[in-house]
């Protein structure tokens, strides 16, 4: 299933309400993006996809995979053809090393594609951008989307990291079935891909395969550093580097694809079992428990022979009544779902430090964005109160998205508020 199909789903289910370069400095809005409805999917009304590969030291690309399904197709223009347009348009802002106040747009671009009547009824539209991007520097790429025809709107900010040429973003992943790039880093048992790298004389590559089976999150109460992860492979293979060989992630777990070696840094790719991103098993269903339960009741969930029945009852007991108790499991697994689309990065999305405060807070009332990572504002209804969760990209060689919660006792309190407010039974809303 494809990310429109899951985030239709997930709708249903929670019932939720080429251009020119410029080297002027961008404006702080620019820059920061304030922009709540990047997580939060009724605010906007397209969910296009985006990766991105760089393809040489002057030049990365952007593909674009956008959904017909979201577009309005009619015949009301001068030439009187029916017909989409959508319009991609990209701003890239250089991120200073020594902090955001010296981030500065160095391009930009618009282009409109024109989508016919036959593409009306296809899954998704697939299109790429070519961008001017520097080697050695780092980027955030903003890229909006508009339906021109309905004046509708998508957004994105997307991390670009060209420093080293091992990273995730010189590789190139393409869908066996469909032939194009895939726009995720996550695959279904059985899924066929293949691998491109940007230097055409590699001719190996490397995997390492870690298994992540028992990874939980991080205590959110008494750590200070993220869940501690094994590191030390379980086993390594070598592969030709051909275009034509098919990979398969048959295990469980972590795979780390690079072209040397001796390096860490390379392309991440997972395979975390089930039906990922849902939530289907009662195993699936009963971790993301752990930021509700005490540490008492969460080894009791573990240890149940029957742990559908031990999630059931532990919602039936916060809820008091069938009623409110499945109000509350369809909104937090709502959230789970998103976390795992939203914030996945060197583990599932729910297990993040983002995906903790998404689940418990939902998504948040602002957003300021920055190269060194971001942070999310939720506003009280009945005061002038502004709670703060900030969010620093972690030094990690497997995800350049691990996004760390730099904790205040503010924060802190308020986290710890949201775990009474559903333990007593109510979704909680600052304010309350």
């Amino acid at each position: 299933m494809g990310r429109k199909g899951i985030l239709i789903c997930c709708c249903i289910l929670a019932g939720l309400a080429a251009g020119c370069a410029s080297s002027k400095k961008a404006s702080t809005e620019d820059v920061q993006g304030h922009m709540a409805s990047l997580y939060n999917p009724s605010r906007l009304s397209l969910h296009p996809d985006f990766s991105v590969y760089h393809e040489n030291s002057n030049y990365s690309v952007l593909y674009i995979r956008a959904y017909p399904s979201e577009l309005r197709f009619n015949s009301a223009n001068e030439d009187s053809e029916y017909r989409a347009l959508l319009r991609v348009k990209y701003e890239l802002i250089k991120l200073e090393e020594t902090g955001d106040e010296g981030d500065h747009l160095v391009d930009s671009a618009s282009v409109v594609y024109k989508l016919r009547e036959r593409e009306e009824k296809s899954p998704a539209f697939f299109a790429s951008l070519s961008i001017p991007v520097r080697q050695g520097l780092r980027y955030m790429l903003k890229v909006e989307t508009k339906d021109l025809n309905r004046g509708s709107i998508g957004i994105k900010y997307i991390y670009l990291d060209k420093t080293d040429p091992n990273g995730a973003q010189n590789f190139k992943v393409i869908s066996s079935y469909s032939g194009y790039p895939k726009f995720m880093r996550f695959f279904l048992p059985g899924e066929k891909f293949h691998i491109q790298y940007r230097n055409p004389n590699v001719d190996s590559i490397y995997v390492d395969y870690f298994s992540l089976n028992n990874e939980l999150p991080r205590p959110p109460i008494t750590a200070t550093s993220d869940y501690t992860m094994n590191y030390n492979p379980d086993t390594s293979y070598v592969f030709p580097m051909v275009d034509t060989v098919d990979y398969n992630l048959r295990m469980e777990g972590m795979y780390l694809v690079k072209v040397d070696k001796e390096q860490h840094q390379g392309l991440t790719l997972f395979n975390f079992g089930g039906a990922f991103p849902e939530v289907k098993s009662p195993k699936e269903l009963m971790e993301p428990l752990f930021y509700l339960a005490t540490l008492s009741e969460y080894r009791n969930l573990r240890t149940e022979s029957n742990r559908k029945l031990a999630v059931d009852n532990f919602w039936l007991k916060i809820g008091n009544n069938v009623d409110k108790s499945r109000e509350l499991i369809r909104i937090y697994y709502n959230r789970v779902v998103y976390s795992n689309l939203y914030f996945s990065s060197n583990k599932e999305g729910w297990k993040t430090d983002q995906g903790m405060i998404f689940i418990l807070f939902g998504p948040p009332s602002r957003i300021q964005m920055t190269g060194k990572g971001e942070s999310w504002f939720y506003f009280e209804n009945r005061r002038s109160k502004v709670v703060e969760f900030k969010f620093e990209r972690g030094q990690d060689a497997f995800s350049d998205q691990n996004m760390m919660w730099q904790k205040t006792t503010d924060s802190q309190m308020f986290r710890n508020e949201a775990i009474r407010s559903w333990r007593n039974g109510k979704v909680y809303s600052m304010g309350n």
